[in-house]
């Protein structure tokens, strides 16, 4: 069992503002500014991964998730179940994910589809995607301004 520790508003309120969004714990921000995490150089990597595997310790940042999902939802005549476009993203992005992206996080889930979670909850938030009460369970579906966006990839 890992040790508890305490610390005051102040320290909690300046660790809130090194985490990244819907990515960090106060675990992983202090483990990343004590540099206890250090990424391991990688050669021969392709380029378009190149700065992916060496940034975030190996995650594919979650930006990276939109474009592949806004392509493949206008695909499927723009709506699609949660299932559907996890498979296709990760046929899409497979030179992308790095096995960092591919391992399970503690909910058991896998790291690179709970990302790309988080980015579709991103993209109803900016009005890209319906919200989820106004589609049936599972599904992702583009609204128009999301379809706009899609048309201009």
């Amino acid at each position: 069992m890992a040790p508890t520790i305490r610390i005051d508003d102040a320290v909690y309120t300046w660790l809130q503002q090194q985490a990244r969004p819907f990515e960090d714990t106060p675990n992983s921000v202090l483990r990343r500014i004590a540099k206890l995490d250090e990424p391991t150089v990688v050669r021969n990597i392709p380029a378009k991964t190149d700065a992916v595997e060496l940034s975030n310790h190996g995650k594919t940042p979650q930006q990276a998730y939109r474009e592949p999902i806004l392509k493949i939802l206008l695909a499927q005549s723009g709506q699609a179940s949660r299932v559907e476009v996890l498979e296709a993203l990760e046929k899409e992005m497979a030179h992308q994910l790095t096995s960092f992206d591919r391992k399970p996080i503690e909910s058991g889930d896998i790291r690179w589809q709970k990302t790309a979670e988080w980015q579709v909850h991103l993209m109803r938030k900016a009005g890209l995607l319906s919200p989820a009460g106004e589609t049936p369970t599972g599904v992702w579906a583009l609204t128009n301004k999301g379809e706009a966006a899609a048309h201009d990839l």
